[in-house]
């Protein structure tokens, strides 16, 4: 294990209906395929199930795995994801989903040249998707707007996403739909724009048991109103403004 790691792979985990174990090996093989050795992998457990704990006894011979059990009464994907975040070490913080993959083998080399020659707070990478685990579509290069944070994301999930460690900046847990795009829109509004790594690192996995496929529509309507408040749009002129700016953000 090394004491002090360039970059910390945070990695919230769950059951996902018995398919997150599987998952998150494949996370780990890809991991196992990085040309940059100087990293540690934090995984938060929230799994009813020992079969994470146990995957990750079995990699911590290849792989500098800290795992951590939550226990904690909140079981939101941000207060997990939190949760990795605050048991890191490294100097970069780099976000991985559990179901989600990295696809090339220089992913966290190029993060860290990334974060070693700029100033830069915040760092997101070209991403795709696969429905199979094989077949990648959809290749994406992030891009930032005013608007994302009303739900129009065009950066994608936060498995794209590293941070300094130094800053600030945490996922609201009071989100799950718009839990990434509510940081990105922070981080911006802290740190300025982020660094774009346009070449696909990351692959996500769309799948049933995906947290965002949880998500109710009655969710996403409260979402959008906590999104209002937060913006400070209130009474009806703030209303009008706030809707306004919601359908915007579509139009991107």
């Amino acid at each position: 294990m090394v004491a002090t790691p360039q970059i910390s792979v945070c990695i919230p985990a769950y059951d996902m209906r018995g398919q997150g174990a599987s998952f998150l090996a494949e996370a780990f093989e890809s991991l196992l395929t990085q040309e940059f050795k100087d990293f540690e992998v934090v995984v938060a457990d929230q799994s009813e199930t020992e079969d994470v704990a146990q995957l990750c006894k079995a990699y911590s011979v290849r792989l500098p795995v800290t795992y951590v059990k939550n226990q904690a009464g909140m079981r939101r994907a941000a207060a997990n994801t939190n949760f990795a975040m605050q048991h890191g070490k490294g100097r970069v913080i780099k976000i991985l989903f559990q179901d989600d993959y990295l696809c090339d083998p220089d992913a966290l080399g190029a993060l860290a040249k990334a974060f070693n020659y700029t100033r830069f707070r915040w760092c997101v990478t070209g991403s795709a998707v696969t429905r199979d685990g094989q077949t990648i579509e959809h290749p994406l290069v992030p891009s930032y707007h005013d608007q994302i944070r009303f739900g129009r994301n065009t950066i994608s999930s936060p498995s794209v996403l590293a941070l300094d460690a130094q800053q600030r900046e945490r996922f609201d847990e009071n989100l799950v739909w718009l839990m990434d795009v509510d940081l990105y829109h922070r981080c911006h509004t802290s740190y300025g724009p982020p660094v774009v790594l346009p070449d696909i690192h990351v692959v996500n996995r769309l799948h049933d048991a995906q947290v965002s496929r949880s998500v109710t529509p009655a969710q996403r309507r409260a979402e959008l109103a906590y999104m209002k408040r937060k913006a400070g749009f209130g009474g009806i002129r703030g209303a009008r403004s706030y809707f306004l700016q919601w359908v915007r953000s579509y139009r991107v």
